[in-house]
């Protein structure tokens, strides 16, 4: 039997599942039963080693996704990669919502993020999109403020120059800084739909990127800023206000600033097309709803491209 006998190893090469990786072992004398075990052991652990490392490494050589777009879907996509596991993000930003879908329409993105329902004309030239949650528009200011509670009217006359100190609102004597995102950021559109009502912007400062509107708040005690509620897992000094008494988190239905996020991308591009389908799973909403409503909160849909 084995534990009656010793065992002669003479020199071997043991593969792994790749003919690059190699293990040798040279033996020059005898082992008892027991040692062999402990070696056949180890013998194991250094192959799936192997196999691990060559499969991070062949990950590691398949080109990644281009990612163009909304910063605020970016979160969830940074979120996501890790967890999802089977293909790297290059995430470029700085174009916003407008620049993504430009992005992908002309072929410079293999997938791209908006935060507002997708052109016609982007859907007529084949190109999917993919509703994956809802974003709520937060309202921000500095946490010293004491105000808890604006009305539409009043948000509306602070960022169209017509409120310039807190008191006028009920609060401190404190001159207001209101401070908004860049143009290309579909924050600043889908804000001044809802609450100017199409009206212009007048004595705010732009703040680029969108990320950064926090810091310019948590810096200004008599500031206020809009940015999506995705951005404000780990602002400490700045609050958010209720808008018409309701709160600014996505699952709430009525709070009246909120836009529906959407994946632009085209049906032929397989490696898109999984992650896509991935978004739609328990484990894709798990990361989602960090900061996000799900999609199934409001429509579960995809408009599909016209097929080309």
């Amino acid at each position: 039997s084995m534990s009656d006998k010793n065992l002669n190893i003479s020199q071997q090469c043991l593969h792994d599942c790749t003919p690059r990786f190699c293990v040798q072992i040279t033996v020059g004398h005898r082992f008892p039963a027991k040692e062999w075990g402990i070696c056949l052991l180890l013998i194991i652990a250094t192959l799936i080693s192997g196999c691990v490392s060559s499969l991070q490494e062949e990950n590691h050589l398949i080109p990644p996704l281009r990612y163009v777009g909304s910063s605020t879907i970016a979160n969830f996509i940074r979120d996501a990669e890790p967890v999802y596991g089977r293909a790297r993000f290059v995430v470029d930003t700085e174009p916003e919502s407008v620049g993504g879908e430009i992005a992908i329409c002309e072929g410079r993105a293999d997938i791209a993020g908006i935060a507002g329902n997708p052109r016609q004309k982007t859907l007529e030239m084949g190109v999917r999109a993919t509703l994956i949650g809802k974003d709520a528009i937060a309202v921000i200011i500095n946490q010293s403020n004491p105000i808890s509670n604006l009305t539409r009217d009043q948000l509306k006359g602070i960022f169209m120059g017509k409120f310039h100190n807190w008191k006028e609102l009920g609060g401190p004597d404190l001159k207001i800084y209101p401070f908004i995102v860049g143009p290309e950021s579909a924050t600043r559109k889908v804000f001044r739909s809802v609450i100017l009502q199409e009206a212009d912007y007048t004595g705010c400062e732009v703040v680029s990127p969108d990320a950064d509107i926090p810091m310019r708040v948590e810096s200004s005690p008599g500031g206020i800023g809009q940015i999506s509620f995705s951005f404000l897992g780990s602002c400490g000094h700045v609050r958010t206000l209720a808008v018409e008494g309701q709160e600014p988190v996505p699952t709430n239905p009525n709070y009246p600033i909120t836009r529906p996020l959407y994946l632009l991308w085209w049906p032929w591009r397989t490696r898109v097309a999984e992650f896509v389908d991935w978004t739609s799973t328990t484990e894709a909403r798990n990361v989602l709803l960090k900061r996000f409503a799900q999609a199934q909160t409001i429509e579960n849909h995809e408009l599909p491209g016209k097929p080309r």
